[in-house]
């Protein structure tokens, strides 16, 4: 068999039993995070083992971090690599090196330091340029904060879309997406300078007098009290009319003065009806007064500001035989 074959043979079978192989705990953890890891990496080889990387990872990825350890990582490594996610997988590879050199584990320090040298050369970068960057920018690639010091340099990224976002304070955000291929691809973007806030401008306030106040206010009380008193006039025309005439259909129903049932029910009827037309009469006439004065104040020079606007209420009165009406307000 050729040399490079056994080689390879050869490697893959100190992989395999370096995956294979209990994880290798770093330091003793609680009991309890000690045995759920270990039940995790368990499950996760069972599903590597069943062609289910995918599954397989997060059961990795809980285990190394319940109980960190050089198999768990390596297993990680090898599952993200499966699903095309070389950056990650290189990043796990180097982890399990660096955990493996810290707890004499030299098999397992070649292994990884090996796996991890293989795959740097297929690893894809993106380049993040920032035209202009405003003060206090941040850049975010798939929602993780990028350093300001990797401006420009070509990062390890997985292979795929990735959304890179750029804010800061009185700058309108911007963001963007980009797809980074497989085997060593290599992507540039740049950041645009932000554009400004619109500033707001102030509403201006505008001072409008009350539309019911001074001049403006005792004149509408005029006219709605001139309203009430042609009313009130109306109505006690109307009942006066009404009362004259049960007066007159009374008449022959009372002879010398000695009226029947009939009679006397419509005498009844005209007292009350002509109550009503004295009381419309007098509220009317009130009113009508009123009306009168309220508009000739109105129409007068405007006084000084006071401390209260000038009003008027208009109150009708009643008594046992007739009514009228008040006027009540500051002037």
């Amino acid at each position: 068999m050729p040399r490079a074959r056994l080689r390879i043979l050869a490697a893959a079978l100190t992989l395999a039993a370096a995956l294979t192989l209990a994880p290798g705990h770093a330091d003793a953890q609680s009991g309890d995070n000690k045995a759920i890891a270990e039940a995790a990496f368990l499950r996760g080889r069972e599903l590597m083992d069943q062609g289910k990387p995918a599954e397989a990872c997060p059961k990795f990825e809980e285990s190394a971090r319940l109980d960190p350890s050089v198999g768990a990582l390596l297993n990680l490594a090898l599952c993200n690599e499966q699903l095309g996610r070389t950056a990650t997988a290189w990043a796990r590879y180097k982890e399990a090196a660096t955990l493996a050199h810290a707890t004499g584990d030299t098999d397992r320090l070649k292994i990884a330091e090996e796996f991890a040298g293989k795959l740097a050369p297929k690893l894809s970068r993106l380049r993040i340029e920032a035209d202009k960057p405003a003060a206090g920018l941040v850049i975010k690639r798939n929602g993780e904060p990028l350093g300001a010091t990797l401006l420009g340099e070509p990062i390890p990224v997985d292979p795929g879309e990735h959304t890179i976002e750029a804010t800061a304070p009185g700058f309108l955000p911007w963001s963007t997406k980009i797809v980074v291929g497989k085997d060593a691809d290599l992507k540039t973007i740049s950041v645009p300078a932000l554009a400004a806030e619109p500033t707001a401008k102030p509403v201006e306030k505008v001072d409008t007098p009350p539309a019911t106040s001074g001049a403006n206010g005792l004149r509408t009380a005029a006219f709605v009290a001139g309203g009430v008193g042609v009313a009130a006039l109306g109505l006690g025309a109307v009942f006066g009319g009404l009362a004259s005439s049960d007066v007159g259909k009374a008449d022959p129903l009372c002879p010398q003065k000695k009226c029947n049932a009939e009679g006397f029910a419509l005498i009844e009827g005209a007292q009350t009806k002509a109550l009503v037309s004295t009381i419309g009469f007098g509220v009317g006439g009130a009113a009508l007064a009123a009306g009168v004065v309220l508009f000739f104040v109105s129409r007068s020079p405007a006084k000084e500001p006071g401390p209260e606007a000038p009003r008027a209420w208009l109150v009708p009165s009643f008594g046992p035989r007739g009514g009228g009406a008040s006027i009540l307000g500051t002037f």
